[in-house]
Parts: structure tokens; sequence; C-alpha cells
């Protein structure tokens, strides 16, 4: 169960970690693109920091959400941006591939494996 210091924790370890990954993610080009787009200036300091604090900051306005969700399944990499937003809000309601399925071999197959 979290605590209230833990969610804390955990909050910033996670935009540290995206901070980490905007300069392996993003070139220059980009991040300047970012930072100008969510106003954060080119001449301050630790301005990835900055824009790892601003995603997430503002969850009542939708187009901040999305901006967010935009910024954040490139820098994890997702395949298809529009399946990430998806499956980041939970909206995927379409059935896995075949390719994500799991199989379950069921009890009769681990208990006959006792026998």
């Amino acid at each position: 169960m979290f605590i209230r210091g833990d969610s804390i924790k955990a909050l910033h370890r996670e935009r540290g970690m995206l901070s980490k990954m905007m300069n392996k993610r993003f070139s220059e080009e980009e991040r300047n693109r970012l930072y100008k787009k969510w106003g954060i200036g080119l001449s301050s300091k630790r301005r990835r920091l900055q824009l790892a604090n601003r995603i997430w900051s503002n969850t009542k306005d939708i187009d901040h959400v999305m901006e967010s969700a935009a910024v954040v399944a490139k820098l994890v990499r997702f395949v298809e941006q529009g399946q990430a937003l998806k499956e980041m809000f939970g909206l995927s309601f379409t059935p896995p591939t075949s390719s994500t399925k799991r199989r379950s071999l069921g009890w009769t197959y681990s208990k006959s494996s006792l026998l």
C-alpha cells in the first residue's frame, strides 16, 4: 500500500527517468521545439527536468493531457502513437493480437504431470 510520501518519491523517480531519456530519444532540435512549446526558455537551466515536471501537471485540460501522453509515448518508444494513447487511458477495446495472447494450459495438464 502506497502512502503519500511513497507516491511522491515514485513520481520524482519517474520524472527523473523521463528527463534522462530525453537526451537519448530526442534530437537537440526536437528538444528545443518541445521546450518552446511548453514555455521553457532555451537559456534556462535544467530544461529537461522542467519539461518532465510540466508533463501531466494539468490533468483537467484535455489538450495538456494529450500533449503529455504524446511526449511520454515517444520517450518510451511505443510503436504506434495512436495505440499508445489508447493504452495510457485504458481505451483499447480491441482484443489483443495473436502474438500477445497467452495460452493457458489449465489444471488438467498440471494435474496429469503430478500423477
